[in-house]
């Protein structure tokens, strides 16, 4: 049994202000026979626990790996080593990719010839140029095999209603046994080359009709593509223990999408769970309600990003993406996935679409500079200390000026991040099993506080 009493508790903070960026800071002290504390408490309870967590990472994009492409040796290095070793970097351990192009590839691509129904011709040599070497470089880099999920964006143009892979369409009923094996060939030839993928999903925001690559299914449409088609497909190519992941689109129809795709108890069994982006604004509650509906099956954050905007922009999305990811781990998220792990400084490259975006590195590719915006390090006061395996823990606060998550990790450490969007200082107690320690959350900052667990 240790002695918790005069144990400390390890800082790191981010404070833009103060140009702190994931720094570590004076140790809190834990004492004992401070129960009394009443006023400014936060408390942490590890014997109250929820979902395990998967891991926290982004999206491996043709333009992505584009720029990782055009970087310099030493900016590659340090570009990798940034995001994904866990020491050194934020230690990312989860990954997207996209089967077939999407908004952020160089232009619009298909893995086979136009017509060939039997996928004679079908080859991922587009991937290996780019996508391929920039996910190696990752995999060697983290300190636990990477989690990977693959998504389309649409089937190629010819097997679709509308002859194109833009501007939505269906999925022609004639190809729903050809497209459906094209996940499994696209699983199997990055196989081959070295590369492990975990999951997938049915189709990138299946909702949309898009300028870009988009595919239209309704919930019920989804349903019967796993049942008779997407399923019996992986099946066949000895891939059963591959995830599907439905839905993939907003959270404002999570729990509405669910009821109806997860009705048939056989597609209920197969589905592994269910992905969400947040681009119609931040439904944490249909978050929890999924989450209580389903309880069996896992939720992820499969894609968030924001506009392209001025970087000076301090911290207004580093503090949104930090929000939106408490809100969806208390609601029980296990894993969350940014969109485009870099960008250049026009927000791209990208094609078929109005825009760039920002992502939490950016790149300016004529002077070979990489900028880690405040958004990288937010996202890294969870992925660094939040680890694959931990669960989540349960929390109280006395103020909505601070929003808070905790975790307990499989190495015994306990990981409690305090996000502050206020312009006020705010003073807390810790509370964890009959002990106390005094701490002070600065305005427009986030801490990630970490602590051997003990028994009360």
């Amino acid at each position: 049994e240790i002695d918790m009493a005069d144990k400390q508790i390890k800082v790191y903070k981010t404070n833009v202000r103060a140009q702190q960026y994931l720094a570590e800071e004076k140790p809190l002290t834990f004492r004992t026979g401070k129960e009394t504390h009443e006023e400014a408490v936060i408390n942490v309870y590890d014997d109250v626990t929820y979902q395990e967590i998967l891991g926290f990472g982004g999206a491996f994009t043709e333009s992505a790996a584009y720029n990782y492409h055009l970087m310099g040796e030493k900016n590659k290095k340090k570009f990798i080593q940034a995001y994904f070793d866990p020491e050194e970097g934020i230690g990312y351990s989860f990954g997207r990719t996209h089967i077939g192009s999407c908004d952020f590839s160089l232009d619009t691509y298909q893995y086979m010839e136009a017509g060939d129904k039997s996928l004679a011709t079908f080859n991922i040599g587009r991937d290996k140029e780019y996508v391929i070497p920039f996910v190696k470089a990752a995999m060697q880099a983290a300190g636990e095999p990477l989690v990977l999920f693959a998504s389309p964006w649409s089937p190629p143009a010819f097997m679709k209603t509308t002859g194109s892979a833009l501007f939505g369409g269906k999925l022609s009923g004639e190809y729903m046994d050809s497209w459906a094996e094209c996940y499994a060939k696209y699983i199997l030839e990055f196989k081959k080359e070295g590369i492990d993928i975990w999951g997938v999903t049915v189709q990138n925001e299946p909702n949309a009709i898009q300028t870009w690559e988009s595919c239209q299914y309704s919930a019920q449409e989804e349903a019967d593509f796993i049942k008779n088609h997407l399923a019996p497909a992986l099946d066949r190519a000895g891939l059963s223990d591959i995830k599907i992941i439905i839905w993939d689109h907003n959270k404002e129809q999570l729990y509405d999408r669910s009821r109806v795709t997860l009705a048939d108890e056989s597609v209920r069994r197969r589905v592994w769970g269910i992905g969400m982006h947040w681009y119609s604004g931040e439904h944490h509650e249909a978050v929890s309600i999924t989450h209580q509906q389903f309880p069996e099956k896992q939720l992820l954050v499969t894609e968030f990003c924001h506009g392209l905007y001025p970087i000076d922009r301090g911290t207004a999305m580093a503090e949104r993406y930090a929000h939106d990811m408490i809100g969806n781990l208390i609601g029980g998220v296990s894993g969350s996935c940014d969109w485009n792990l870099v960008l250049d400084t026009a927000g791209g490259p990208y094609h078929a679409r109005f825009g760039g975006c920002s992502a939490p590195v950016m790149y300016n590719v004529a002077e070979d500079v990489l900028r880690f915006t405040p958004a990288y390090y937010y996202v890294g006061h969870f992925s660094k200390f939040i680890r694959r395996g931990a669960r989540r823990i349960g929390t109280s606060k006395y103020t909505e000026r601070v929003e808070t998550c905790a975790f307990a990790n499989p190495d015994g450490t306990i990981a409690a991040v305090i996000l502050n969007r206020s312009p006020h200082r705010v003073p807390f107690f810790l509370k964890y099993n009959g002990l106390c320690a005094r701490g002070m959350s600065t305005p427009h900052s986030i801490m990630t506080l970490i602590f051997d667990k003990t028994e009360r």
